[in-house]
């Protein structure tokens, strides 16, 4: 190729490439003279992939199919796979971005990329296309796309648009920069995608992306060179740093090279030519250090700290609490960094005071074993105890109360803002759903200095309390009801005997009488009925009288379960047992043991076959289809617990306050209510105790819990 062969339409390809080597130089000269800041490197670098690519583009235009023309396609793409990994090298640069981990995998990525562009055909193929632009008057030969080579396209426009979107959401650049960026970029990628589609057949004009990477070029040295002309700008904000209350420094070179009049009232003293270092000698060392670092920090391209706040000695050695906001400037053309300093003396002491008054608050709170939080009008929760993150199981702050801790979808009914006076204490009793516990719950409005109110709710925990209070209650019933029945007992057996004597004598007299002994057998029937009835009665008021001795509690289960066999085979129910073989010997009356379960396991036959409910309790309750008694026995903390557990409807919420009273009975037709009170009554003499309660699935489930001795 000869100058004289060279196509007038290959010439702007050649003063791109001329205009991308110049804009290559200066930025680099920019870069040494400011290595600190690594993105004129990349800018420099942005500038020599589009030199690369246009003079690539210009030898395709003036060469025939060859190596020549294949070497220049393998440089474009070269230029391209290079362009986006500095690409991303320079946004992470200008923006503050870490980017150690993506230069280490992305760099691996498009090292292979190129090996594999360079060494085989899947890129690039070693055939070639002939394309017919409209505005040339001669064919355009390049080299063939290889397979991959559409992927790669796609790849690279989604990089671009990547890029951009990261620009697009940073707010730490300059608006006017970050614009022009993405204009710059904009164009570009609009004529990369063109010029992808063009290669993969669009019918067009001619290739334009060395033009977009031009444009893309000069966007960044614009950006890059904007810093500059903002140093015009300075005298413009001088005046208005004059009378701002902030302290407002400018640091460069080791020196404060400006100062507004409010850094000497919050010094004491001019600080007219002074070294950076008389400043820092207001401070004590580590405040120092932090200072030294934040400005380090700055001026090696790191991202902008936060603000903080350090400690200083004015002229008249009066300590003083300033906070700091440092940014990275440039003054007089070059870099330097700006501090705004404020003075935050008093607003330190009133919130030390006020953290003073809220950690003795927090403390008692802290320490209580009440449940405590605190929560908005709005039922944001806004503070809890370590009680109440224990009850609840996590810190449940900026959550609704009545959803996290109660499990409502609304303001719980007592609620102060639902029923009670905001502004007065107010006290009321609750249960808790999730747990079913009691809580006796007092409410305190809290008032703020902006008038607003939040509440602090107080659940004191009076479970035990009320289980207590109920056994006390229920223990003083049963004895009363115990006294009075034995009393009637004695009044009932006095006159017994003498009926049963005067009967006797008559079956004596008249025992050939052959109508008359029939009713005397069922007189005698009767009255031993009225008999063991008294005795049930005067069980009541004694149901420790058997002897103790040494038991097997498995064992009185398996012959009380023995003795009913008959009795669940004929109502079709089914005996699960799990009896744990760890259960010790028991000091017990075997026979009222085997009194109670036999009385628990009759009960649950009768539940689950509809003989121990009224027509009302069948109607509301709902049993299982199968008729299961289950029982099982195990050790815990020192305890034996046996549990029976029926299939059957279940116990009514009304029932369970009065379960263990004397003559409380839904049976049908028999019973007198006696048998779940002898059964509390025989197993509180054996210092143990029996609950009832609802299972999940449905049934009802006695617990006994007989300590071990």
């Amino acid at each position: 190729m000869s100058f004289d062969t060279v196509i007038f339409e290959s010439a702007g390809s050649l003063a791109v490439a001329v205009l991308a080597l110049f804009m290559t130089l200066l930025q680099t000269l920019f870069f040494i003279r400011r290595p600190q800041f690594t993105w004129y490197l990349w800018g420099a670098a942005i500038s020599l992939c589009a030199l690369v690519y246009s003079f690539a583009i210009f030898i395709e235009y003036n060469t025939s199919q060859g190596t020549l023309d294949h070497f220049s396609g393998l440089l474009e793409w070269t230029a391209i796979i290079c362009l986006i990994h500095i690409l991303y090298g320079f946004t992470f640069a200008y923006l503050g971005i870490k980017s150690k981990k993506y230069h280490l995998f992305a760099g691996i990525f498009h090292g292979i990329l190129l090996i594999l562009l360079w060494s085989t055909g899947l890129f690039v193929a070693k055939t070639f296309t002939i394309r017919h632009f409209s505005n040339l008057p001669f064919p355009y030969i390049e080299p063939g796309l290889g397979p991959l080579g559409p992927i790669f396209i796609a790849y690279a426009a989604t990089a671009a648009v990547i890029a951009m979107i990261i620009w697009i959401r940073n707010n730490n650049v300059v608006p006017k920069n970050r614009n022009i960026y993405l204009a710059g970029m904009g164009i570009w990628i609009l004529l990369g995608i063109h010029d992808g589609l063009a290669a993969m057949g669009l019918p067009t004009l001619q290739y334009f992306m060395e033009y977009g990477s031009l444009v893309f070029a000069i966007a960044v040295l614009w950006v890059l060179s904007n810093d500059f002309l903002e140093l015009e700008a300075e005298e413009k904000y001088r005046l208005i740093t004059e009378f701002a209350n902030d302290c407002i420094l400018v640091i460069q070179d080791e020196k404060l090279v400006f100062g507004n009049p409010a850094c000497n009232d919050l010094i004491g003293q001019s600080i007219a030519h002074w070294e950076t270092q008389d400043f820092l000698n207001l401070m004590p060392p580590e405040d120092q250090e932090r200072v030294i670092k934040n400005a380090g920090d700055l001026l090696n391209g790191a991202r902008k700290p936060d603000a903080y706040v350090i400690h200083i000695r004015n002229s008249d050695k009066e300590e003083k609490c300033v906070e700091i906001t440092s940014s990275l400037i440039q003054y007089r053309a070059r870099p330097a960094v700006l501090s705004i300093v404020r003075d935050i003396t008093e607003r330190t002491l009133a919130e030390k005071s006020l953290r003073d008054s809220e950690e003795k608050y927090r403390s008692m709170m802290d320490a209580m074993s009440d449940l405590v939080y605190i929560c908005s009008p709005g039922f944001e929760i806004r503070y809890m105890n370590p009680a109440m993150i224990n009850m609840v199981g996590r810190d449940a702050t900026g959550e609704t109360c009545y959803h996290t801790i109660f499990d409502q979808g609304a303001p719980c009914a007592w609620c102060p803002w639902s029923e009670f006076r905001k502004d007065e204490i107010s006290e009321t009793e609750i249960i808790q759903p999730n747990s079913d516990r009691s809580y006796q719950v007092t409410h305190s409005p809290i008032f703020h200095e902006n008038n607003s109110v939040s509440h602090m709710i107080i659940l004191k925990d009076i479970t035990l309390t009320k289980q207590l209070r109920q056994q006390v209650l229920r223990s003083e019933r049963l004895s009363v009801t115990g006294q009075l029945a034995a009393t009637i007992a004695h009044q009932i057996n006095s006159p017994l005997q003498g009926i049963l004597s005067l009967v006797n004598s008559i079956e004596r007299s008249y025992a050939q009488d052959e109508k008359l002994s029939p009713k005397i057998s069922l007189i005698k029937q009767g009255f031993v009925k009225i008999r063991d009835t008294v005795r049930q009665l005067l069980d009541l008021n004694r149901p420790g009288k058997e002897a103790k001795q040494s038991v097997d509690v498995n064992k009185i289960i398996e012959d009380t379960l023995g003795l009913l066999n008959s009795h669940l085979l004929k109502n079709h129910v089914e005996m699960k047992v799990a009896l744990s073989p760890a259960i010790p010997t028991l000091h017990a009356s075997p026979q009222q043991l085997g009194h109670v379960f036999m009385n628990l396991v009759t009960n649950a036959v009768e539940a689950m076959t509809g003989m121990s409910k009224s027509d009302d309790a069948l109607e509301k309750a709902k049993p299982t289809e199968r008729s299961i008694i289950a029982i099982k026995s195990e050790v815990k903390d020192s305890m034996i617990i046996l549990t029976v557990r029926d299939t059957g409807p279940g116990i009514l919420e009304d029932d369970f306050e009065h379960l263990f009273d004397f003559f409380y009975t839904r049976k049908k037709e028999k019973g007198m209510g006696i048998g779940l009170a002898l059964c509390h009554g025989i197993i509180e003499s054996h210092d143990g105790s029996i609950s009832a309660s609802n299972a999940p699935e449905g049934g009802a489930v006695f617990t006994i819990k007989l300590p071990i001795k």
